[in-house]
C-alpha cells in the first residue's frame, strides 16, 4: 500500500536514513526496536485525486511486536512500513486507529478501505518517534523538509490538522489547515472533540458539493477544538 509517485519518492529519502538524524531533537532510528520513520499512509492513486491531508504530531512508541529489518533497501523499508500502518489501520489497533477510521467512513460512506485510501494521505508533523510523546516537545525540521514538500504534491487537498502539535506545525510553516481534535487519547475523549470532526467533515463536504479544492482556512478561522495529540500510538 505504498503512496504514489512523487510522495513515494520523497519519503524514501528517510530511509537513506534520514539526513536530518542527529539534528531533529529526540528523533530515533533503531529499526530491530521499531524506531523508523512512519505514521503515513494513502495517496495510493493519482495525486491529484486525493481530497484530503491529514496532518498528526508524530508516530507513537512502537507497538510491542513492531520490528523492521535494518539491511532493507530504502524502497523495501517504506514497503514494510506501509505494510504494518495499513494492518493497523485495517484491524483497528488502537482508539486512534478506530477514531480515523470512523471519520473516513463519515467522508466516504459505504466505501472500502483500500479504496478510501486513494482519496486521502495521512501524516505527521514528524515522522520519526520521539522519546517525550507525553508533551509538547516539537522540532520543526522535519516538517520543513518533508511535510511541507508532501502538501506540495497534493493540489487538490483540503489540510485538516488533528491536535495542537499538529496544528503547531503547519501553522509554523504559514500552511493553511482545518482545525480538529486529536483522535487518540486524551484529546478525542474531550467533550469538544466528535463536534470538532463533524465540523471539520462538514466542511470538506461542503468544498466537493460547490467543487472547490483547497488547501485549508486561514490560521485566524474560528478553532472547532483544543487537544493535545499525546498518547503512545503507532501507525
Amino acid at each position: 500500500m505504498n503512496p504514489a509517485d512523487p510522495l513515494r519518492s520523497i519519503l524514501r529519502e528517510a530511509y537513506s536514513p534520514c539526513r536530518n538524524l542527529g539534528v531533529c531533537r529526540q528523533a530515533r532510528w533503531d529499526p530491530t526496536a521499531g524506531h523508523v520513520p512512519r505514521g503515513f499512509l494513502g495517496a495510493t492513486g493519482r495525486a491529484e485525486d486525493v481530497e484530503v491531508v491529514f496532518v498528526f504530531a508524530e508516530p507513537g512508541f512502537p507497538h510491542d511486536q513492531e520490528r523492521y529489518d535494518p539491511n532493507l533497501s530504502p524502497e523495501a523499508m517504506l514497503e514494510s512500513v506501509t505494510s504494518y500502518v495499513h494492518s493497523a489501520f485495517a484491524y483497528g489497533k488502537d482508539q486512534f486507529h478506530r477514531n480515523v477510521r470512523w471519520f473516513l467512513d463519515q467522508l466516504y460512506p459505504g466505501t472500502a478501505f483500500d479504496d478510501q485510501l486513494a482519496r486521502v494521505w495521512m501524516t505527521e508533523g514528524r515522522l520519526c518517534s520521539i522519546d517525550l510523546e507525553l508533551g509538547d516537545a516539537r522540532d520543526h525540521t522535519c516538517a520543513r523538509h518533508f511535510l511541507t514538500r508532501q502538501i506540495d504534491t497534493l493540489p487538490n487537498a483540503t489540510v485538516i490538522a488533528f491536535g495542537g502539535k499538529g496544528q503547531a506545525y503547519l501553522r509554523r510553516l504559514g500552511l493553511p489547515h482545518l482545525r480538529a481534535h486529536a483522535f487518540a487519547p486524551p484529546g478525542c475523549n474531550y467533550k469538544g472533540a466528535r463536534p470538532s470532526w463533524e465540523a471539520a467533515i462538514g466542511e470538506v463536504r461542503r468544498r466537493r458539493a460547490i467543487g472547490q479544492p483547497g488547501p485549508g482556512v486561514p490560521q485566524s478561522a474560528p478553532h472547532p477544538g483544543h487537544s493535545r495529540d499525546v498518547v503512545r500510538r503507532t501507525r
